[in-house]
């Protein structure tokens, strides 16, 4: 007899599933439980990968073959005993209590068990847990389906210990990792390296066979198929060195985090299938937004970051630029208008490819402007006159329902001979109206930014006691809107619960009078 528990079963169909890429209409591959002297051994194979779980003790000598629907009759989340046992007859049966009730399931004993696992090669590299991370980031980027090139796998190469990933436009380079083979290696797409039932956070042993790229991390040994048949693109040109980049930015850690909680709420035109935000450097940091109900922009002042370089103002897909946070990746190069965006960092470079045309949103005066610093929201013209401040707003545009950027004539591939036309430079205030040359406070044309030395008038700008309580009032106010709105939403709730009433009657009425007639 062997035992295992209801909540390992679970556990292990988890992992399983993700490993042998086994869909809902698949039934799975047999599994063997094998008991001795070294322990407990579960393994299963298909023709995508090979795994087993081993774990240590010493038991009576045993061997049951079971199906895969085992795990799913007897999983559970609680650590309850399931005993294997072969029958007289040669059947299996599988013995557990739900609930205090007994449960029995019986299997064929005549199934076929599956093919001995591969042999795990000699040569064994050992790598901290940021390959096992660095792997689950890779294969995020990896498509399902691609008919040219290997764009389903990811690619190991032995020269730099690199991991390349690419779907043709983007592309993820990660060094510094131990490959104890020549050449390079094609896995395909796996969601296993996401699975949270998997030991993350320890050492991660990796080798090559003839078919197979075996990893070991805990009690758990991994055989991946190689895909030995197809080609990988040449990825090597795109990845250039950060000093030879025209236009630099250096995103304070927090300006990384503001950006990265805000820019998946930033409006978006409801057509825009690559929900492209616009990225202005010209000596501030400006990301910028517009939703297709509003011509006045959302701007996002990273008033902390820095640029070096030209002035640029550019468009991308705001999926790539919240992937390149997500990564860690804190400095952006740009290489001119025509080359993709790379991001860069110790031992990774992200690089994607920006928006063709003219679709980079221009500055406007009546942009909302959210400072990184402090949240607060302001129009462009009120932070040039800095008399009102307004509570932080985030337009609620609905962003389209498909977030996987389109290969279309908006988007650049990454070839040579991109080409991306940059509007020409404009000035941050427009027309600039908001930094007038009278500089006269008693003029109704003056400007509230107006030199100072001219005739001697002095700017009008709020005493600091007078901001707070115009934002104590402002606070009042939005306090008892937030509160009438309430109200307001209930009693629209009550009267649609009452015109269902009404209607409900109407019908029932209206029955009464056909029986009647």
């Amino acid at each position: 007899m062997i035992t295992i528990t209801r909540s390992f079963l679970r556990h292990l169909r988890a992992v399983l599933r993700r490993a042998l890429r086994i869909t809902g209409r698949d039934a799975g591959p047999n599994l063997l439980f094998i008991t001795g002297a070294d322990g407990l051994r579960i393994q299963t194979r298909n023709t995508h990968a090979a795994v087993e779980h081993h774990t240590t003790g010493d038991f009576p000598a045993e061997r049951i073959c079971v199906p895969f629907a085992l795990l799913t009759d007897c999983e559970g989340t609680k650590a309850e005993p399931v005993n294997l046992e072969q029958e007289p007859d040669g059947k299996i049966v599988a013995r557990w209590t739900d609930n205090k009730i007994p449960q029995v399931v019986q299997y064929d004993s005549r199934l076929k068990e599956s093919p001995i696992l591969p042999v795990v090669p000699s040569a064994m590299a050992e790598n901290d847990a940021g390959l096992w991370r660095a792997l689950a980031d890779a294969m995020e980027i990896a498509v399902t389906d691609s008919a040219r090139y290997a764009l389903t796998c990811i690619q190991l190469r032995s020269e730099g210990g690199r991991i390349v990933a690419t779907d043709g436009l983007q592309l993820l380079v990660q060094r510094g990792f131990d490959f104890p083979w020549e050449g390079d290696v094609l896995i395909f797409r796996s969601t296993l390296f996401a699975s949270k039932e998997l030991p993350a956070d320890g050492p991660l042993r990796i080798g090559k066979s003839d078919e197979w790229l075996v990893l070991q991390t805990g009690p758990w040994s991994f055989h991946l198929a190689i895909d030995k048949d197809r080609r990988f693109p040449k990825t090597e040109d795109f990845v250039r060195r950060p000093e030879t980049a025209s236009t630099r930015l250096t995103l304070a850690p927090g300006d990384a985090d503001f950006l990265a909680d805000a820019i998946q709420r930033l409006p978006c035109e409801a057509d825009d299938c690559n929900q492209s935000v616009t990225l202005d450097l010209n000596g501030k940091v400006l990301v910028r937004a517009r939703s297709s109900d509003s011509k006045v922009p959302t701007e996002l002042v990273l008033s902390r970051s820095e640029t070096s370089g030209e002035d640029l103002r550019f468009a991308i897909n705001r999926k790539y630029l919240a992937r390149a946070l997500k990564l860690g990746l804190r400095e952006l190069c740009m290489y001119g208008k025509e080359v993709p965006a790379q991001a860069v960092g110790e031992n990774r470079d992200y690089i994607w490819a920006m928006l063709s045309g003219d679709t980079a949103i221009k500055p406007s005066n009546k942009a909302v402007r959210i400072d990184s610093c402090n949240g607060s929201s302001q129009t462009a013209d009120e932070t040039a006159t800095a008399t009102t401040v307004s509570p932080p707003v985030m337009t609620a545009s609905t962003l389209p329902a498909s977030s996987t950027p389109t290969a279309n004539r908006s988007v650049h591939t990454m070839t040579k001979s991109n080409r991306f036309q940059t509007p020409s430079a404009i000035d941050e205030n427009g027309n600039g109206s908001a930094n007038g040359s009278n500089g006269s406070a008693n003029g109704s044309n003056g400007s509230a930014n107006g030199n100072n030395g001219n005739n001697g008038h002095a700017s009008v700008v709020s005493e600091p006691a007078d901001l707070i309580d115009q934002a104590e009032m402002l606070r009042s106010t939005l306090r008892t809107a937030a509160s009438q709105a309430s109200e307001l939403i209930a009693a629209l709730k009550q009267q649609k619960r009452t015109a269902r009433s009404v209607q409900s009657a109407l019908a029932t009425l209206r029955q009464l009078d056909r029986v009647a007639m």
